[in-house]
């Protein structure tokens, strides 16, 4: 019964601030979208608030440290000002037995976060892009073919180097291949051997096939080919998620995604932080709980309970700049990306838990 109670009241708590912090992003974005959109091209009110909408899910997931901090240090504040934690311990319940719980239902909202939240949130976004650029170029959403495309593959006697004006469904618009030798005339620069210049290029079983191709070479000019084939090292997953940003690949995805580049000769940095990152998220939502805690169980009697509780706020907010700073120090190259995704998460949920036992069990 106890477990229980605390879980229902943790879950108001959450509940709580979530409509809050649901509130004030949804304020905040749907005047950042009219005031991006609105000015270059005509939309409804109904429509910016649809784009804010899109975008929720994923700044949501942002803010899941925000929401689990405040809900619990609003939980146990009350509990704490109604005496409900008094009689708790006087009772003979431990606070590891309190916190579990709590602990708990943490944990569980990190996993949905990542694994529920992230994907639909990487959808939306993906829908929202779509629909800007269809508004900002005039053109159906089927038919967006998005940013200008780069791509970079390795072999073992050359390396190409593809460029695109966008992706329209399974194809590369007006695509660029430069083939190159890496070792130049006397050990000199990668030398271009062969240019290739098409309308499109289809991803298929492990070619690419061009259409309207046109070869041009150094030592023998144009020569138009038509539809040819071309051997490629890229995959499906990397072809389509080069125009996304990590944080706008699905969880599910990402792994694909990072073994498909890595065969590509891609870069996979950003990549393979974001799906640490994402594997981290229930720890730090656990670290944020477990901070709210320790800054609650200060009985009020004993006067300064307000003050620890504000103490608890800033520590969730240096664990979140922590958490973003590592990850840009982890994006930039200088720290692996499990040290840059996980060491915040861990050493704050030991540093809470530290605090709690030598408060209490001295």
């Amino acid at each position: 019964m106890l477990t229980r109670y605390l879980l229902w009241q943790t879950f108001l708590g959450l509940l709580g601030a979530a409509t809050v912090i649901i509130a004030v992003i949804l304020l905040i974005d749907f005047v950042e979208t009219s005031r991006d959109i609105a000015t270059r091209v005509d939309i409804s009110p109904a429509d910016a608030a649809l784009f804010s909408l899109l975008r929720l899910p994923l700044l949501l997931q942002d803010t899941l440290p925000f929401i689990v901090l405040f809900g619990v240090l609003w939980t146990f504040f009350r509990l704490n000002r109604r005496s409900e934690l008094i009689v708790m311990r006087a009772s003979g319940v431990s606070v590891w037995r309190i916190m579990a719980p709590v602990a708990v239902l943490a944990f569980v909202t990190g996993l949905a976060g990542s694994f529920l939240l992230n994907p639909l949130g990487a959808a939306t976004s993906a829908y929202f892009e779509a629909r800007r650029s269809a508004l900002f170029e005039g053109r159906p959403v089927e038919e967006v073919s998005g940013a200008r495309v780069w791509l970079r593959e390795v072999r073992e006697n050359q390396f190409v180097v593809i460029a695109a004006q966008g992706i329209d469904d399974s194809r590369l618009i007006s695509p660029i291949f430069r083939i190159y030798n890496p070792q130049g005339a006397n050990g000199g620069p990668p030398e271009l051997e062969q240019q290739v210049h098409a309308s499109q290029a289809s991803l298929a079983g492990g070619f690419w096939q061009l259409s309207g191709a046109v070869e041009y070479r150094p030592e023998s000019g144009a020569t138009v080919l038509g539809d040819v084939s071309i051997p490629t090292s890229t995959g499906q997953e990397a072809l389509f998620e080069r125009t996304r940003s990590a944080q706008g690949v699905s969880f599910w995805r990402l792994p694909d995604v990072i073994v498909s580049a890595r065969e590509a000769g891609l870069s996979t940095r950003t990549y393979e932080l974001r799906w640490q990152s994402l594997l981290a998220q229930p720890l730090l939502l656990v670290a944020a709980a477990l901070l709210a805690i320790a800054a609650t169980l200060r009985l009020t009697r004993l006067g300064g309970a307000a003050g620890f509780a504000l103490a608890g706020g800033a520590g969730g907010f240096l664990l979140y700049f922590l958490q973003r700073m590592l990850t840009g120090l982890g994006s930039a190259g200088s720290l692996d990306v499990v040290s840059a995704a996980w060491s915040a998460p861990a050493l704050f949920a030991l540093g809470a838990l530290l605090y709690i036992a030598v408060t209490e069990d001295g």
